[in-house]
C-alpha cells in the first residue's frame, strides 16, 4: 500500500497486512513518527499531533450534543 507522510509528502510503501490501528511507522525523509489509522477499510497516517486534535473535536461534539 502507498501512502503520503502527512508532513513531508514522501511517498511511503508499507504491507498493511503488516500493521495495525495504532501501530507506528516513521518516515524515512522527515523522521517524523506516524501512526496507523484503518477507517472504513482504508488506511492512513497521522501524527500524533493531528490524531490528539480529532480526539479533542470527537469529545467536544459529544460534549455538545448532551448539552442539547
Amino acid at each position: 500500500m502507498k501512502t503520503k507522510c502527512p508532513v513531508c509528502k514522501t511517498e511511503i510503501e508499507f504491507d498493511s497486512n503488516d500493521f495495525d490501528e495504532g501501530d507506528i511507522i516513521s518516515c524515512e525523509e522527515c523522521e517524523e513518527d506516524l501512526i496507523v489509522e484503518i477507517k472504513g477499510g482504508s488506511y492512513r497516517l497521522v501524527t500524533d499531533k493531528q490524531k490528539k486534535f480529532e480526539e479533542m473535536e470527537e469529545l467536544e461534539d459529544e460534549l455538545c450534543v448532551d448539552e442539547e
